[in-house]
Formats: structure tokens, C-alpha cells, sequence
């Protein structure tokens, strides 16, 4: 993949040249990159990673030095430029119900004036739902926002117009349940992934919860159900941060409430994951799939299957070699989230 290093003003620096490329694309977060360089082929004026090959384009965040055995190298590392997004905090609060979409848009038109940061003339995606924030990073309180639609948001760099724009966009379907796009099956024994690891957890779920709120002074309580089939319900309590606002309706205030709630629930859902290095048979990277698609995976050894997005693409240049690894379903959460 070639790679242009840009300064501060998206002038051309120079086009450079990697030992070690790594390009972690996230379809529900920000994404990163790290970069390994000979250190006389880096340049300190470099403030942007741009190529043409991907959507995204890197903010250079940090540089650091090392001397080693075969040389003296660079480590360059930062986000991509969906991390503009937390650099800017909702307030006053922002409360509504409709399109999710276009309340993510108009968040960012006014939030992101000062950033060169125009937002996309298309048409919205999705559908409506009750959206409230208050003191939250705008990037994180979208993506969370966006997600519960299967939507995501980037911010394209346009090299020959030198502006960046924010759209939110939505992976292809690729499962054996449509005719419009081309089936993406992954599968063992079709050749085309290896190492694969499925982890399904339930440890912490909660499917049902008990949201205690006050409505005109009195106190309300109401209960989500998000039981499938004959589930038995795990019951969670949760005490309701949200404030009705002055004009607004009691159905508009429940639904931000019922919103916020399952929100919170988010963090107690059943965890369904699956990592693998896939292989350039039968399907083929950004030709077949590509981030954000719904796909159909198969695990052969326990014969198991499902149908889940590609949440997390890492791409790994190393010794003329291109690794691409894919994550499927639900992030794993980790001690950080």
C-alpha cells in the first residue's frame, strides 16, 4: 500500500517508504495506524498519512525514535481522522427523536465549524430513534448512536479538493439471505480462514432490565425486555440519569429514558465474536468484503453459524508480506471497556 505523507496545510511531502505498515480499520470506533520507517526516510513536517488505496486517511499523533542492531528507525502512530470527532464535547445537551443519521450530521455541522470539517449533501440512512447526550465526546456519543442502526460515520480526506468530508455510511449485505450483493461466506472448509477463534460469552449478560426514573416529581419505573425465544430472564436495576426537559412531552421523555437504558444494557449483552486471518481464496479483500459488510460465518469444528458485520479489518505489511485479519459480531470487552 503506498503511503504520502502530507504536512500540516495537506501539501505534499513526501511518499514514504515502510518497513512495517499496520492499518487497523474499526466500523463501530475510531481506527488507527502504526508505521515503522528508517529514520532519514521520515520527515518531521509530516502531519497526515494519505493514500488513495483506503478510505481513510491517519492524524500523526506520536513519533518516536530507536536505534537498533540494523539501523536507527521512526515509529509513527496516531488515528484516523474520525478521531477529530472526540476532540469536541456536546453541549449544551442535545436531545431528540427522529433520524439518527441526520442528528449525528447536524451534531457535527455545529460542532465542527472550526475543523475544515463539512458534512455530506446525501440523503439520510436509517431509521428514527430517541438520541440524547450531554458532556459526552461527540465521536464517542455517534458511534454509539450509529450503532445501534448498523451505521457508521467516516471523515474522507479529498485529495484533489484538499477537504474533508463526514458521511455516514453502512457495510453491503452479503449474506445468503439477499439477492442484491454477492454472498461473502467464511469458512474452514472453503479455504479462506485460518486460525479462527469464536467466543461466545454470556458470563455477564443481562437481558431485561428494571429503569427507576421520576416523572413530574413521582417516581416511574418501567421494564426492557430484550429476552429472545424462551430466554430466562437475567434482570438488571437501573437508576435513570435523564431529566425531562422543559417542553418536552412525556412519550418523548420515556423514550429518551427507554434510549439511555439500553444504552447502559449494552455493556451486559451476550458477547458473540469471531477473529481470523482470512485467505485471498474464493473471496478476495475489497472486492468481495470489505469492513462493515454482513457476512456468513462458519466454524466447521463445532458446527456452528451466524451471520454478524465485519467490526474491525487489521491490516499487517511486514518482510512483502500482506496479513489481513477480520473481526466478526460484538468487540470483546477488555479491562479498558
Amino acid at each position: 500500500m503506498e503511503l504520502i505523507g502530507l504536512d500540516s496545510n495537506f501539501a505534499l511531502v513526501k511518499v514514504l517508504r515502510c518497513t512495517n505498515i499496520q492499518w487497523i480499520r474499526r466500523y463501530y470506533d475510531v481506527g488507527y495506524f502504526m508505521l515503522q520507517l528508517l529514520a532519514e526516510d521520515w520527515d518531521m513536517s509530516i502531519a497526515y498519512i494519505y493514500t488513495h488505496e483506503r478510505p481513510e486517511t491517519g492524524i500523526v499523533q506520536k513519533i518516536e525514535s530507536e536505534e537498533a542492531v540494523n539501523g536507527a528507525f521512526v515509529l509513527v502512530s496516531g488515528c484516523f481522522l474520525e478521531g477529530m470527532l472526540n476532540w469536541k464535547t456536546v453541549w449544551p445537551e442535545h436531545s431528540s427523536t427522529g433520524n439518527v443519521c441526520a442528528a449525528c450530521k447536524s451534531l457535527v455541522s455545529s460542532l465542527m465549524t472550526d475543523t475544515g470539517v463539512t458534512v455530506a449533501e446525501e440523503a439520510d440512512i436509517g431509521g428514527s430513534e430517541a438520541f440524547n447526550s450531554e458532556s459526552e465526546k461527540l465521536g464517542m456519543t455517534t458511534y454509539a448512536a450509529l450503532k445501534k442502526q448498523e451505521l457508521s460515520q467516516r471523515i474522507q480526506f479529498d485529495y484533489e479538493t484538499e477537504t474533508m468530508v463526514y458521511s455516514v455510511w453502512q457495510g453491503l449485505d452479503r449474506t445468503q439471505n439477499q439477492s442484491a450483493n454477492a454472498y461473502a461466506v467464511f469458512a474452514q472448509s472453503f479455504g479462506n480462514v485460518e486460525n479462527l477463534v469464536h467466543t461466545l460469552d454470556n458470563s455477564a449478560m443481562h437481558n431485561t432490565a428494571i429503569v427507576m426514573y421520576y416523572l413530574n416529581g413521582e417516581e416511574q419505573t418501567m421494564e426492557i425486555d430484550l429476552r429472545q425465544g424462551t430466554e430466562t430472564k437475567r434482570v438488571m436495576w437501573i437508576l435513570s440519569t435523564v431529566f425531562q426537559e422543559e417542553g418536552q412531552s412525556d412519550a418523548d421523555f420515556r423514550a429518551a429514558v427507554e434510549s439511555d437504558a439500553r444504552e447502559q444494557m449494552e455493556s451486559y449483552e451476550a458477547v458473540e465474536n469471531v477473529s481470523a486471518d482470512v485467505l485471498q481464496h474464493n473471496l478476495f479483500y475489497l472486492k468481495d468484503y470489505d469492513l462493515g459488510d454482513k457476512c456468513h460465518i462458519r466454524n466447521d469444528r463445532t458446527n456452528f453459524e451466524f451471520e454478524a458485520r465485519i467490526i474491525e479489518v487489521d491490516e499487517v505489511w511486514k518482510e512483502n508480506q500482506h496479513i489481513v485479519t477480520l473481526e466478526f459480531g460484538n468487540r470483546i470487552p477488555t479491562a479498558i471497556n
